[in-house]
């Protein structure tokens, strides 16, 4: 290869030089690098168009955290399953929680990316407090959830649309009352006229009325004791409390109200 010498600041070629200087290389280089960087991301472009987000990072568990006694994995997975098939990033997780929430027995859900492959459900149930109605079951908020199969041995509540909250606070403080003097509150309903009734462990009514609900069942509680030790052997059928002056009380096998007192209204 033939030299080159400079002669000036200008830079002459010398006369036998039989082909051009050599050129110089880095700009040469930084544009092929730079074609071939644009090379790799539009082929990165096709594939990433041709690849779904279930192929990249395909989604192979899901971890249930949670003490679950009602809520069965085979309704998980009619819930979720067909939100599952789009990958780890594709997945939508509001959307699973919602759908995993809708489930009766839920109260509440979370969900998480498990990297690289697993979404983490943590599942809070639902703690049923009583029945309400016919089909529903109440929780501690006093809202409604309606499961395919309610449990044995719950409270039964019931009420008008939208008095689910008033009826189990109003079963709580009576049950309270009741228990303090021997007896068992496992029912409470109140009707369309806002008047209430209540029921024992042992089947026995306690009609209360729709006025001066408190008073008179403190005033039930307060002379119960007595009453009870003049049932001579026999089984409350009836308290009658919608008197204004006192009560009524019908026995088992005995037709006719003891205690009464005044009209009943």
């Amino acid at each position: 290869m033939s030299t080159v010498s400079m002669e000036s600041t200008a830079g002459r070629w010398s006369e036998d030089a039989r082909q051009a200087p050599p050129v110089r290389r880095g700009p040469v280089r930084s544009l092929a690098m730079a074609v071939l960087v644009a090379t790799v991301i539009a082929v990165g472009v096709l594939v990433l168009r041709h690849l779904s987000m279930a192929q990249l990072l395909p989604l192979h568990s899901v971890v249930l955290e949670g003490d679950l006694m009602h809520v069965s994995e085979a309704e998980l997975r009619s819930a979720i399953g067909p939100l599952l098939q789009r990958g780890l990033l594709g997945v939508n997780v509001t959307a699973i929680r919602l759908a995993v929430e809708v489930l009766p027995w839920v109260d509440h859900a979370t969900v998480h990316r498990l990297w690289p492959d697993a979404l983490r459900i943590s599942l809070i149930e639902q703690v049923a407090l009583a029945r309400w109605g016919e089909a529903g079951l109440l929780n501690y908020r006093g809202e409604v959830f309606r499961p395919s199969t309610l449990p044995e041995g719950l409270p039964r509540l019931a009420g008008p649309k939208g008095s689910e909250r008033r009826v189990l606070r109003q079963f709580h403080q009576m049950r309270k009352l009741l228990n303090a003097v021997g007896l068992s509150l496992t029912g409470l309903v109140l009707d369309t006229r806002r008047s209430w009734t209540a029921e024992l462990g042992d089947g026995a009514v306690i009609r209360i009325g729709r006025d001066h609900i408190k008073a008179r069942m403190r005033q039930f509680a307060a002379v119960w004791p007595r009453i009870a030790d003049d049932s001579r052997g026999r089984s409350l059928l009836v308290a009658d409390l919608r008197y204004p002056n006192g009560l009524s009380i019908r026995w088992d096998g005995s037709p006719e109200g003891d205690y009464a007192r005044g009209s009943g209204k």
